[in-house]
């Protein structure tokens, strides 16, 4: 991904955050039967907890058995995958600049990861997996999980197949007008708080958290 210095960001709090409030990922990886193919799939962050269990982090999450990547997944020649998270992107308008020329641009923030997977096909693996994104999603859901019948929770972690990505690298990038005039970078928040959509709004709320204080 191409990411002027000015638009890196490399504190892993905020590549965590977006996770977390953007947990619907894309995974990519170059399928030894299809080639180059992609697919939506929520995942969640972790990391030890035990110091001797190293500094690492990872994603995880699960697909449905019969999802071709599983296969993919599963394969000896499967290589590095690339999870990408979309954050909030908007359009800015010229009309925020203070010279004439100038041109359109799209503000966004994105984070790509890379890795290599683990899959997770234990029964009380893949129940303790569904546990972990159950707590980040819906933690009540955890009480109403655990009721179901013990042959219903066996037939639907049949269905899926849970994995792990250990982080390699990532990058997260906020193209959030860096580049531009601190008066006119005001000007478009002012535009994004009060006049913009949702999806404005939350990525003018990135912005100022993202403001050096």
């Amino acid at each position: 991904m191409y990411t002027p210095k000015h638009f890196n960001l490399p504190d892993l709090s905020h590549a965590r955050l977006m996770i977390q409030e953007h947990p619907l990922s894309t995974l990519m990886l170059i399928d030894p039967t299809h080639g180059l193919s992609a697919t939506p799939v929520p995942m969640i962050w972790g990391a030890p907890t035990d110091p001797a269990d190293g500094e690492g982090w990872w994603l995880e999450g699960h697909l449905a058995r019969a999802n071709p990547h599983i296969a993919a997944m599963m394969s000896p020649e499967l290589g590095e995958v690339l999870v990408q998270f979309n954050g909030p992107g908007a359009y800015i308008s010229p009309s925020h600049y203070d010279t004439p020329l100038s041109v359109p641009t799209w503000n966004y923030l994105t984070l790509q990861v890379h890795g290599r997977v683990q899959i997770i096909d234990e029964e009380h693996a893949k129940d303790a997996l569904l546990k972990r994104l159950i707590a980040t999603q819906e933690p009540d859901y955890a009480a109403q999980w655990r009721g179901l019948p013990e042959d219903f929770q066996r037939k639907m972690l049949g269905a899926i197949v849970g994995f792990r990505v250990p982080v390699e690298r990532w990058t997260m990038k906020a193209k959030i007008s860096q580049n531009r005039s601190a008066v006119e970078r005001e000007r478009i928040l002012a535009h994004q708080e009060h006049h913009g959509s949702l999806e404005e709004q939350i990525l003018a709320r990135w912005v100022r958290e993202l403001a050096p204080r």
